[in-house]
């Protein structure tokens, strides 16, 4: 059988700017299209009100997603309001929260691992810790089948990960925002070795 190729779109924070976020989707998709996926990382809600505003056209079906999203949970305690379900939930027509970590397939059967929210030292709607990253990844590599997924979300990057970046990304960015440990290990489970 030979490879299929597919294409998805991937976007950080929308801070929730939809309108702009899903016009500009729509633009690309009929440019440079079709895209399987968009896949956002990052905050997807924000706390001004006229986003909420906007937020409720999608769910109400005024305003159409124009393909499928799949977004990582909260990473601050206000967002967790919009997450219905914890576990994972469709948040409305086209739009999929995809839980707090897991692995997720596509149609195409592209393999997605994902752990939502930031690290923190205990385990929270927002948070992640150690417990959530073994949770996700012990059972993984202990599968003598497991090759490995095709993409890994967080919304958090691993320290480290602007170390060879063209141009040299300051360290002061990589303190704030890059995790310790608990994505880095996450990211040597999930993206195992293919053959």
């Amino acid at each position: 059988m030979g490879e299929v190729s597919l294409k998805v779109l991937v976007t950080g924070d929308v801070n929730g700017k939809f309108k702009q976020l899903f016009k500009r989707v729509q633009n690309v998709n009929k440019k440079a299209g079709p895209f399987e996926m968009l896949l956002c990382v990052g905050d997807f809600f924000s706390d001004d009100p006229t986003d909420e505003e906007v937020w409720s056209k999608y769910q109400s079906g005024e305003e159409n997603v124009p393909l499928p999203t799949y977004i990582l949970g909260p990473n601050r305690p206000a967002h967790t309001k919009y997450y219905r379900d914890m576990k994972g939930c469709e948040l409305c027509e086209n739009i999929t929260y995809l839980g707090k970590k897991g692995v997720f397939t596509g149609t195409s059967g592209l393999k997605i691992a994902y752990m939502s929210g930031t690290e923190g030292a205990t385990q929270s709607d927002h948070e992640f810790s150690k417990t959530d990253v073994d949770a996700l990844g012990l059972p993984l590599v202990s599968n003598s089948s497991f090759k490995g997924v095709d993409i890994l979300l967080t919304s958090q990057w691993p320290r480290g990960m602007t170390k060879y970046a063209v141009p040299p990304v300051s360290n002061t960015l990589t303190a704030v925002f890059g995790s310790v440990s608990q994505c880095h290990m996450l990211t040597t489970r999930c993206i195992g070795p293919f053959v």
